[in-house]
């Protein structure tokens, strides 16, 4: 970029330049007309031929190569001009010659630049006071007083255009750059709030995702009690009971009847307790993945005709155990809400992969329900859980329901194979 700034400045300089040398050499040829020694006269239309020659090949140039050649003709116009006598006018030169070598030359360089022209016009500046003569031009300035006064103010024009224009470019671009900083400064800073916003939305959902799963555990320890409650608990009721008959009765077909009913409750009592000890962690789901204990679980509650299962399970290897679980206890939890409150005759289960995702797609026919009120009011603490469960593994779940037209449930999770020692 900036490169292209100081070639484009030195391009307009060039030009510039050569369309002056046309009223520089007519004036210049008549101010030294007067002049005791005339082949100063032919010294500016080398000069300008060389600024024309130039013009016409930079944009063949190299730019390095372009640059010391344009300082090299401003610094020999400087020159010229002390030959002359004019100290005022080589200054400019001078000047405008050690502006440009700073685009390209290094600091000593430029340095150097400007001692050489220092001591230059010291030189001519101390003969010229000592009139001693290094090159007697006398060309008598009364007599050419309105040339040389032209000279003057061409040499402004000229000089002081390129200085102008050099420092509006390079203030332009400045102006701009500061700009574009304080736009980028404000695009930081609103990533930054975006960014304080986004953490903040984060420990929010992770305080959520804590309160999710406490209510959870909590919910689930009080299944586990109810069950114990409601299930065991009363078969060790009866069997303490029929245990205290048995102590208590004195004949032997008595003993045996109440034998019979203690080993029928004994065994409804293992039952339950495998069936709370499964629901708690399904050990077969442990062993065998997946598809096997969603299999098992679903053909244990295949016992009613009020509500059928239409299933299809996509044979695949086993993944992480986590999600497995995960899966798993959202398969219960929503076949649990579909048989207490859809009032369903038919679930339908989709399982399958595609790609590095596992896919599961729950439907019911059932009365459906307002998605809005239970996820996003928080009234349907069930399906948040779910919803926190699969966000938990960067995973995907949408609802979508309307009254009387059933519910559909889809998820996409994350798959990886992994091996059967790992998963266990």
């Amino acid at each position: 970029m900036k490169d292209e700034l100081i070639n484009k400045i030195a391009d307009t300089s060039i030009l510039f330049i050569a369309f002056m040398v046309l009223p520089f050499n007519a004036i210049i040829y008549v101010a030294l007309d007067e002049s005791v020694y005339q082949w100063p006269r032919f010294i500016p239309p080398i000069l300008g031929l060389a600024a024309i020659i130039l013009s016409f090949l930079k944009s063949r140039m190299n730019f390095k190569l372009k640059i010391w050649s344009f300082i090299a003709l401003l610094f020999l116009s400087g020159c010229f001009n002390l030959i002359l006598g004019l100290l005022d006018m080589a200054s400019l030169w001078f000047v405008l010659a050690i502006v440009y070598s700073l685009f390209t030359l290094k600091r000593r360089e430029t340095l150097g630049l400007f001692i050489i022209s220092f001591i230059a016009i010291l030189i001519v500046g101390i003969l010229m006071i000592t009139k001693s003569t290094f090159i007697p031009l006398d060309y008598h300035f009364e007599n050419c007083q309105y040339t040389c006064v032209t000279v003057r103010i061409l040499h402004f024009l000229l000089i002081g255009f390129l200085i102008y224009y050099i420092l509006v470019n390079f203030y332009s671009r400045l102006q701009s750059n500061m700009n574009e900083l304080k736009t980028k400064a404000d695009d930081l800073e609103n990533l930054n709030i975006a960014l304080k916003n986004e953490i903040s939305e984060k420990k929010e959902i992770q305080q959520q995702m804590i309160e999710t799963v406490i209510q959870t555990e909590e919910k689930e320890r009080k299944r586990i009690a109810a069950d114990l409650h409601d299930g065991v608990g009363p078969l060790l009721s009866a069997a303490k009971l029929y245990f205290q008959a048995y102590i208590d009765a004195k004949e032997l077909a008595g003993k045996n009847a109440i034998e019979s009913k203690l080993k029928d409750i004994m065994d409804n009592a293992i039952a339950d307790m495998s069936r709370i000890s499964h629901n708690i962690s399904p050990h077969i789901l442990e062993k065998h993945g997946l598809i096997t204990a969603l299999e098992n679980f679903l053909s244990e509650i295949k016992i009613s005709d009020n509500i059928k299962f239409d299933i299809n399970f996509e044979k695949f290897s086993r993944f992480d155990l986590k999600k497995e679980l995960t899966i798993y206890r959202t398969i219960s939890e929503l076949i649990n809400n579909t048989i207490k409150h859809a009032n369903a005759t038919l679930i339908t289960i989709d399982i399958f992969l595609s790609g590095d995702l596992l896919h599961l797609i729950y439907k019911d026919n059932g009365v459906g329900f307002a998605v809005e009120e239970k996820i996003v009011a928080k009234q349907g603490m069930g399906l948040k859980n779910i919803e926190s469960r699969i966000h938990s593994f960067e995973g995907i779940v949408t609802f979508e329901s309307q009254q009387n037209k059933g519910m559909q449930v889809t998820i996409k999770i994350p798959y990886q194979e992994v091996l059967i020692d790992e998963a266990n």
